[in-house]
């Protein structure tokens, strides 16, 4: 077990090894230049810290009598981050400065990736040194008084630039179109709540993932490129802009000829299954033929049990439970006659051959064909015969594989997943991982109780969960007979996913630590991957009390390194999104990755709870869907967290609510580092859940 958990992780400490001195920017870029030397990171740091105005005092321990250097190890200057010794970004939110902050005194620090000025007092325009820190990845100046137009050489010559936070300042003026434009690396861009006039830009980069301009007073006609990419609510309270929500039809009649952006429609039932599927028609079209062939598979298999050729035939097919032909093929050992098969079974890891549901096949030649290993008798006893009979229905086609649901004669109902994407693994790294999570025990974490390896085709089983899939329930169910989620049951789940998640992070976390490099100096490792690594509403089923059971958690290991990208949620996380952004590899994708990405998916799950909509982040695409991070955040940031609130909970939910919703906010904080740990998330969730506050603020 500790092998396989290890495995990737080692990996990429060899990798580091053998980078040596190169530079590592945790953002996933190489940096473009060598890191600082402490004592300039001192004098730096007081030379800004010179150029401000703190009434509290916050900065004091920023001093030149200071005995350490900002990034030491165990007298570290606060409101520093540091990685691998290097003073990489600045905390300073929330503490009441202000003054001209002199961002040239930081243009000698290469390394310097992040600087958060959140909720502080600086005003004016936008210091002309801010272009000197050529180095920084992500800006946040959100809630300032900053104003003036919004220059365009911060995007010209801050070319590593990836995320920009200016909202909720008094920033006027047109925006610099041509400069938004070339921006190569930009991912977020947020100017909304300011003064901004003139028209939204018709061209923005490629790289761009977010973007608000809500609350100005643009006008002009929304451009529908640009309204095709990002949700309506990013350009809603511009009432002179032609196509943004709000707006009437003067401001159409005042704009230059141009079709007016719609607004999206609320997502469907095949809205939802085109996500479930992770493809679109395509997806749906075979499903058609699975279906066909399901059918014309069953007639066959009833004609051949009419003619006696049961379980001697040559072959065990399945036509709903396997590859995209529709058929799984448990192959015959090497030179097995047609009418001599044996299927051995394992009870209990014992290795028995032919126990409780073997086949025994015709004449005296028996040879090993396939091997299905039952674990646990949870969900009954059966063996592969029964299940390879067993009426089968299509449950949904994720990311990970397909599953089916496999009614069998005797009675017992299971799930069936048959996992891609993992065949570079061995048998027994793959034995070793599932048998680990098969001896998982907690009531909200479904393990599997059976499974079957090949290499080509993988199968886990585990019990059927009777009402589906959370996300199912919240947005695909449109049954007259559909369940509606009150707030207890909302809050219940909330709950019951927590506690699972945090056992999971107990049993399968593996803690950071440092390493010594062969010439003595230590140095952080790479963080270990995200215990669960795909955590979202669709991972979530519900039993038929509605409590949560987690499922597909544990795979990281598993699954191929070029396909986990596509493969896992916790890659839609900003520190693997902007891996990505960066060019990275996937292997440094998964670097990025670390339990805080879990949180992150957590996060996005209770908001989906608290705001009842479709989160976009589930989306391959930016069409259709809530980006439910913005929105909570702006929200919690405004103080109208309530207006976010599911109308069909609102009023039975009380403050519960708002609470929730703030510590899903605190979970998606794009900083993995300032996001509360998985205990910290269930210590708060269950003080919401029992009338306090929740610790969210």
């Amino acid at each position: 077990m500790v092998t396989l958990l290890l495995a990737f992780r080692l990996s990429t400490l060899f990798l580091l090894l053998a980078a040596g001195a190169i530079a590592v920017d945790p953002d996933g870029a190489a940096a473009p230049d060598t890191a600082a030397a402490p004592d300039t990171e001192a004098a730096a740091l007081l030379r800004l810290k010179a150029s401000l105005i703190d009434p509290t005092n916050a900065l004091e321990a920023w001093s030149p009598s200071s005995p350490s250097p900002p990034c030491d190890e165990t007298h570290r200057w606060p409101r520093v981050q540091c990685y691998n010794g290097v003073l990489i970004g600045l905390r300073l939110a929330r503490l009441n400065l202000s003054g001209d902050f002199d961002f040239a005194a930081l243009s000698r620090l290469p390394g310097l990736h992040s600087i958060n000025l959140i909720r502080n007092n600086f005003s004016g325009p936008l210091p002309a040194s801010l272009a000197a820190v050529r180095s920084l990845r992500a800006l946040y100046l959100s809630r300032n008084a900053f104003s003036g137009p919004v220059p365009g050489d911060v995007f010209a010559a801050m070319s590593w630039l990836k995320k920009l936070y200016l909202d909720r300042n008094d920033f006027s003026g047109e925006l610099p179109a041509g400069a938004i434009a070339g921006a190569p690396r930009l991912q977020e861009l947020h100017l909304d709540h300011n003064r901004i006039e003139g028209r939204v830009p018709s061209k923005l980069p490629a790289t761009l993932r977010l973007f608000n301009v809500s609350h100005n007073r643009l006008t002009g006609v929304l451009p529908e490129a640009v309204a095709a990419r990002f949700n309506e609510s990013a350009f809603a309270g511009n009432p002179g802009l032609c196509g943004a929500p709000g707006s009437g039809a003067g401001a159409c009649a005042a704009a230059a000829p141009g079709p007016a952006h719609t607004a999206m429609p609320p997502m469907s039932a095949a809205d939802y299954f085109a996500v479930q599927e992770e493809t679109s028609v395509f997806v749906v079209m075979g499903i058609i033929m699975l279906v066909v062939l399901l059918v014309a598979g069953a007639m066959v298999l009833m004609l051949r049990q009419d003619e006696g050729t049961s379980t001697a035939s040559s072959g065990y097919e399945h036509p709903a439970i396997g590859a995209p032909s529709g058929n799984l093929s448990v192959p015959h050992a090497a030179g097995a006659a047609a009418s001599a098969q044996l299927v051995t079974m394992e009870q209990g890891g014992s290795g028995a051959a032919g126990g409780a549901g073997g086949v025994g096949g015709v004449g005296g030649a028996r040879k090993q064909v396939a091997e299905f290993v039952l674990m646990s008798n949870a969900a009954g006893e059966f063996g592969l015969p029964e299940l390879m009979k067993a009426s089968a229905e299509v449950l949904g086609n994720g990311t990970l594989g397909s599953a089916y649901k496999a009614a069998m004669r005797n009675g017992v109902t299971v799930a069936v997943k048959r996992m891609r994407d993992m065949n570079r693994v061995g048998r027994a790294e793959f034995e070793e991982h599932i048998r680990m999570l098969g001896e998982l025990r907690h009531p909200n974490v479904l393990s599997p109780v059976g499974y079957h390896y090949r290499k080509e085709e993988k199968l886990i089983v585990s019990e059927f969960m009777p009402r589906g899939s959370l996300l199912y329930v919240l947005h695909g169910d449109q049954s007259p007979e559909r369940v509606v989620l009150d707030w207890p049951a909302r809050m219940r789940i909330a709950v019951g996913v927590v506690r699972g998640l945090s056992y999971l992070h107990e049993k399968l976390g593996i803690p950071a630590m440092r390493l010594v490099s062969m010439t003595g100096a230590d140095f952080d490792a790479p963080p270990p991957p995200p215990p669960h690594g795909n955590l979202k509403s669709g991972n979530i089923l519900l039993d038929a009390h509605l409590e949560p059971r987690i499922v597909d958690y544990g795979f990281f290991p598993l699954v191929n390194t070029s396909q986990a990208p596509h493969a896992m949620f916790a890659f839609r996380s900003p520190e693997a999104a902007s891996a990505a952004a960066a060019g990275a590899g996937a292997a440094a994708q998964r670097a990025a990755l670390s339990a805080r990405s879990d949180v992150y998916c957590l996060g996005i799950v209770l908001l989906e709870l608290v705001t009842g909509k479709f989160p976009s982040q589930y989306l391959l695409t930016a069409r259709g869907g809530t980006d439910v991070v913005q929105w909570a955040a702006s929200a919690v940031a405004g103080g109208t967290e309530q207006e976010v609130v599911d109308p069909v909970v609102a009023a039975g939910a009380g403050p519960a609510a708002v609470r929730l919703l703030r510590v899903g906010v605190r979970c998606t904080i794009p900083e993995p580092e300032s996001r509360p740990s998985m205990a910290d998330v269930a210590r708060m969730v269950e003080q919401v859940a029992g009338g306090g506050g929740g610790g969210a603020s």
